[in-house]
C-alpha cells in the first residue's frame, strides 16, 4: 500500500499516525517534496501484534527521490527505530514498513515523521506580506517602546514553537507507549482467562473422574469388583 503523508503545512512540519500492517504485507508512505537542506526524522514503534504467539518487530526502511532511490535507513525486524537524515535530493522520499516475514501476525505500528527546515522562521504561518512589511515599518517606534528588536520577537516565537513541536513529540511517545502497555495488559488477561477455563475444566474432570472411579468400588457388578474378584 502506498500513502503520501502530507507535510506541506509549511517549510518545518511533523505528522504521527497508527497505522495496521498486515501480514505478508509491506506498507509504504511518501514525503512529498523535500528540499535539500533540510532534515528528516523519522521514528517508529511496534504497539501490538494480531495473535498472542506473534513478535512485536517489523523492518523499516527509508529511501531516497526517483531515479536513485537509495536505501538511506534499514533497521530489520526490532521493535522499534529512529533515524534523522538531511536530504540531498530533491524529491519524494519514501518510508516503509515491512511485514513480509509474517504469515499470520498484523502489526500495529505508531510512527512519525518531522521535516525541519533550519531557515523556517514561520513568518507564513501567521501573517501575511503585508502585515509584516507594516510591522518592519513601524519598528523603530516599537524598539524604544519595548526594548525589543524585531529579531528578537522572532527568535523568541521561533525558539517557543520548537519547543511546543517537542513537547507533542514526547507526548506522542507516550501515548503509543500507554497503547503498547495496554495492549500488552489486555493479551496477558486474555491468557490469564484461557488457561483457567482450562484449570477448572481439568479440575472438573478430575473430580468426575474421581467420583466415578469411587462408586465403582462399592458397586458389585462393576468392572473393578470383577477384576478383584478374580485376583
Amino acid at each position: 500500500m502506498m500513502s503520501v503523508i502530507n507535510t506541506m503545512y509549511g517549510k518545518s512540519s511533523h505528522r504521527q499516525m497508527t497505522v495496521s500492517v498486515a501480514a505478508g504485507t509491506e506498507d509504504c508512505f511518501y514525503l512529498p517534496e523535500i528540499k535539500p537542506g533540510q532534515s528528516i526524522d523519522v521514528e517508529y514503534q511496534v504497539t501490538s501484534s494480531s495473535t498472542a504467539t506473534g513478535q512485536n518487530d517489523i523492518t523499516a526502511r527509508l529511501w531516497s527521490p526517483l531515479p536513485e532511490s537509495q536505501l538511506l535507513y534499514e533497521n530489520h525486524m526490532q521493535t522499534e527505530g529512529s533515524k534523522m537524515i538531511d536530504a540531498e535530493n530533491e524529491g519524494d522520499y519514501k518510508f516503509c514498513l515491512d511485514n513480509m516475514v509474517s504469515t499470520w501476525t498484523d502489526k500495529m505500528v505508531w510512527f512519525e515523521v518531522a521535516v525541519s527546515d533550519p531557515q523556517d522562521d514561520y513568518e507564513d504561518d501567521y501573517m501575511e506580506d503585508e502585515d509584516w512589511e507594516e510591522v518592519r515599518a513601524n519598528n523603530e517606534d516599537t524598539e524604544s517602546l519595548f526594548e525589543m528588536k524585531m529579531e528578537d520577537i522572532k527568535k523568541s516565537v521561533h525558539d517557543v514553537r520548537i519547543s511546543v513541536g517537542k513537547m507533542r513529540h514526547y507526548q506522542f511517545m507516550v501515548g503509543a507507549q500507554m497503547s503498547k502497555d495496554s495492549h500488552q495488559v489486555g493479551m496477558n488477561l486474555e491468557r490469564i482467562n484461557f488457561w483457567s477455563v482450562i484449570h477448572l475444566l481439568i479440575m472438573i474432570s478430575v473430580g468426575f473422574i474421581q467420583v466415578y472411579m469411587v462408586r465403582q468400588l462399592f458397586d458389585d457388578k462393576s468392572m473393578i469388583q470383577k477384576l478383584t474378584t478374580r485376583t
